[in-house]
């Protein structure tokens, strides 16, 4: 019985020092990271360590401009309407609706004021422009095999 006592007390304490750092941890909780999918893209292609390494680099280089994009458009909506945004991406995405339709369902949902939509709007080209500057980047780093490799699409080019 002393055992069990001095056991659960010790895991007690572990669990008293160990949970402030655990919280710290999810300082970060709402906010996702903008360039996870492509860094997660790029780990699981088979690149050659150079190119992998050229790759993460530009993701990294272009990380902060994404971060900041991201945020201005989180920033727009409120939580209620972050909120019904994710619901309706999810409803839109289960029963198999087309992209404008989807568009439109969650257009509706978030009930945005004109002031929200113009904001929302500015956040959002800001947003495609750092996308459209990370492609380009990778785009200059990567071969058009290694991008297929990756699963990003390659410019097409204009028959003229």
């Amino acid at each position: 019985m002393n055992k069990f006592v001095s056991l659960t007390l010790g895991c007690l304490i572990a669990a008293i020092i160990v949970s402030p750092s655990l919280a710290a941890g999810k300082k970060n909780k709402g906010q996702k990271d903008p360039t996870a999918a492509m860094k997660k893209k790029l780990a699981a292609a088979d690149l050659p360590a150079y190119a992998l390494a050229k790759a993460n680099k530009v993701v990294e280089d272009d990380a902060p401009q994404l971060k900041a994009a991201q945020a201005k458009v989180d920033a727009v909506l409120t939580k209620d309407q972050a909120k019904a945004r994710r619901e309706a991406q999810k409803n839109a995405k289960t029963s198999g609706k087309k992209r404008k339709e989807a568009q439109a369902e969650v257009a509706a949902a978030l009930k945005l004021t004109d002031e929200q939509k113009s904001k929302l709007a500015a956040a959002e080209s800001e947003l495609k422009a750092a996308q459209a500057s990370l492609m380009k980047d990778l785009r200059g780093v990567l071969s058009a095999d290694q991008l297929a490799k990756v699963g990003l699409k390659t410019k097409k080019k204009k028959n003229a």
